[in-house]
């Protein structure tokens, strides 16, 4: 037997079996992260007692998605930013989650503000404004825009859970994270 025939034979039965791989197993072309980019139409800006916020309306694979980052970026409408996309399932839901990209940080650099970092949470409620929806492979974003005192914000639904309707009064839960002029602001339900 020739080496060239060994190699011929193990390449077709390794094409055979994974044409054969089941539906339930990841697609190939979706990881569970992935490094992707998408056009900034809006930002969203909030502060309460120092804490800011700051979200940013993307046009992602042609679907509409909202990042939160950091309160001191400066990126503005039009401009590319770069996430991460998560694909995970949580609580039978499989959920699509969005991080802006950071740079690499050295792992033997010391944070300061950590051993100092604070984190508190208060509740809210609002009337839901508006619905923003995004679906790939199964996996879905969702989240709500409400006016919580007297500025727009973006609730994320965490769990990705059915869709509530516009004007629906909806309780949420307000993060306060960081120490001083970091101190930042989130929403989720």
């Amino acid at each position: 037997m020739s080496i060239a025939w060994l190699w011929a034979t193990f390449m077709t039965a390794s094409m055979g079996a994974a044409a054969q791989v089941p539906a339930t197993q990841p697609s190939p072309l979706s990881p569970p992260v992935n490094h992707e980019s998408g056009r900034i139409e809006e930002v969203v800006t909030a502060a309460d007692d120092g804490a800011r916020y700051r979200g940013y309306v993307l046009t992602w694979r042609s679907m509409r998605v909202v990042v939160a980052g950091a309160p001191d970026e400066s990126y503005m409408p039009g401009d590319n930013l770069d996430v991460v996309v998560y694909r995970t399932e949580v609580n039978g839901h499989e959920v699509l989650r969005f991080r802006t990209s950071q740079p690499a940080s050295n792992e033997n650099d010391v944070d300061r503000e950590s051993t100092s970092s604070q984190i508190s949470m208060t509740l809210g409620t609002a009337r839901i404004e508006e619905t923003v929806s995004a679906e790939s492979d199964g996996y879905r974003f969702l989240g709500y825009f409400v006016t919580w005192h007297a500025q727009r914000v973006f609730l994320v639904d965490p769990q990705s859970a059915p869709i509530r309707t516009v004007g629906e009064s909806i309780d949420f839960r307000v993060f306060r994270t960081g120490v001083g002029a970091s101190r930042r602001l989130s929403f989720s339900l």
